[in-house]
């Protein structure tokens, strides 16, 4: 069969990344680089059930990345979309991600927070999540100097205030987690092109993620202080 000629094509190509739902392989159509997007299978998954969700979800990643870039969100171009094999054909982006860039030019690199912050507030305006807003997942443009916002496999559809706050929430841990010495700048930076767009509406998800924040650093404290206990009772 013609799809499996192609999945088992695709399967030769370079390695980009390996998630738990799907692998990413580098390719070239008609002289255009491309990024394969691919969605596994999961053995332990009722087949007809795995395949529906797996469609389900090829779709709404598509179709968000194209609204976003019709929004004015810069993101991979979508090449080519083969849901009945749940597969995307995304442009590929010639660069380094913005934790790369930080760990490069240190301070040079923060005022794109404020870029990244603004392309998150689109998103929020039009009641998108990206579901997984780190700096691993913006890219600094080799081509162009801009910065790009890719992986929409978590994106989804929500107005909810908890839900598009948990973004900020996001972003923030993942500098936190790699550049601790530019978190406050950088979330400020962040905030700074999300309140651009969203305007007295970023108030409510901004004092959410703080709540989201606090309920992360409840939840540690009182990990550590059970850990704690049971350290002193095994003696």
């Amino acid at each position: 069969m013609l799809s499996n000629k192609i999945l088992n094509w695709i399967a030769t190509l370079p390695l980009l990344s390996r998630g738990a739902e799907s692998e990413l392989r580098l390719g070239e159509l008609y002289n255009t680089r491309i990024v394969f997007k691919f969605r596994r299978p999961k053995n332990y998954m009722d087949p007809s059930l795995d395949r529906l969700l797996r469609r389900k979800r090829t779709f709404k990643e598509a179709k968000i990345i194209v609204e976003a870039r019709k929004y004015g969100v810069r993101s991979p171009a979508v090449l080519l979309f083969m849901p009945e094999l749940f597969l995307i054909g995304l442009e590929y982006i010639d660069g380094i991600t913005l934790k790369e860039y930080l760990e490069r030019e240190g301070d040079k690199a923060v005022p794109l927070a404020a870029e990244a912050g603004r392309m998150i507030g689109i998103l929020h305006k039009h009641c998108i999540s990206h579901g997984d807003p780190t700096t691993s997942n913006l890219i600094l443009s080799s081509r162009n100097g801009h910065l790009y916002l890719i992986d929409y496999g978590l994106a989804d559809y929500t107005c909810s205030i908890e839900d598009l706050a948990v973004d900020l929430h996001l972003f923030r841990r993942a500098v936190r987690s790699t550049h601790p010495q530019y978190e406050d700048t950088l979330y400020s930076h962040f905030l700074q092109g999300y309140r651009s767009v969203l305007g007295a509406r970023s108030k409510d998800i901004e004092d959410r993620a703080q709540l989201i924040e606090l309920r992360g650093r409840y939840v540690e404290e009182r990990r550590t202080v059970w850990q704690r206990h049971e350290d002193y009772g095994s003696h």
